[in-house]
């Protein structure tokens, strides 16, 4: 199926159209559905766009991305140390040696 822009006494018409196989083989089309003037089509259609759209798995029009999923690794077990060695040169405490 596929849809299909028609001309009609100056007007633009949406259809809904599928190929099919006659008797003999040969390759025909048929029109399942109007879906009204191009003109007039506005946001009436976004609910069967979303239909569809939900029916194949993917993301509705207008959906709002997923949220990005946070993960934590684990730390080495020298953090803890090595982050009071920082915290006890910052404090001056590293010239305590000295004395």
């Amino acid at each position: 199926m596929h849809v299909k822009l028609t001309t009609s006494g100056g007007r633009r018409y949406v259809q809904r159209v599928e190929s099919y196989r006659d008797e003999a083989g040969q390759v025909k089309k048929r029109t399942v559905a109007t879906l009204g003037r191009a003109e007039q089509v506005d946001g009436s259609l976004d609910a069967v766009i979303n239909g569809l759209l939900k029916i194949t798995g993917r993301e509705p029009m207008g959906a709002k991305p997923a949220a990005p999923t946070v993960s934590f690794e684990s730390a080495r077990a020298l953090g803890n140390v090595w982050a009071l060695t920082e915290l006890w040169k910052s404090l001056g405490f590293s010239g305590l040696r000295r004395v």
